[in-house]
């Protein structure tokens, strides 16, 4: 009976987050690594003679869209500064501490397009519903559950990526932000 809870927990989840009225409609992106095995380690790519840390260490990867979901913030209140028009908070981002949200895909367990959430991950939330919407970049770096009783429920903490967030006419906001 206990074990029947997460899930139930985590079938209330993803019922609120579709349906939520703040929840966003997100692209998803994998990276991908592009050298190939040099069969010295087991199928892995290996770096001179070392076997790869992680992802961040390759030069040579590519993005790839994997699917569609939804996104809600997930942030517990705490107190932020303001900026001096007293309309937004000085950092969407502070720094070391990430963003939460609560993430799904729009595909069901089971279907075809069905994928799961991963570190490295790369989130664009749509911020509006037109055919070019501008998009807001987060990479996940991390998780945490508000459960301790498996199979968990997730929140994905993410960082803002501004390098790659893409402005309403389609320039990389960085580019927007030098005036290119």
């Amino acid at each position: 009976m206990l074990n029947q809870a997460p899930t139930a927990v985590n079938a209330l989840t993803r019922n609120v987050i579709v349906n939520h009225p703040n929840s966003y409609s997100i692209l998803v992106l994998r990276k991908f690594i592009l050298r190939k095995d040099d069969g010295k380690l087991g199928g892995k790519p290996t770096i001179g003679g070392m076997g790869e840390l992680d992802s961040d260490d390759e030069e040579n990867i590519e993005y790839r869209f994997i699917g569609n979901g939804y996104a809600l913030p997930a942030e517990p209140f705490q107190g932020a500064p303001l900026v001096d028009h007293n309309d937004a908070t000085s950092q969407i981002d502070p720094p070391g501490q990430g963003v939460r949200f609560l993430i799904i895909p729009q595909a069901q367990s089971g279907e075809e397009d069905f994928f799961t959430i991963k570190t490295h991950d790369i989130m664009y939330l749509l911020l509006d519903p037109s055919d070019d919407p501008p998009m807001m970049a987060f990479e996940i770096v991390g998780r945490e559950s508000t459960s301790n009783i498996a199979p968990y429920t997730p929140r994905y903490i993410c960082n803002l990526r501004n390098d790659i967030s893409v402005c309403k006419d389609g320039t990389f906001l960085s580019e927007a932000m030098r005036g290119k």
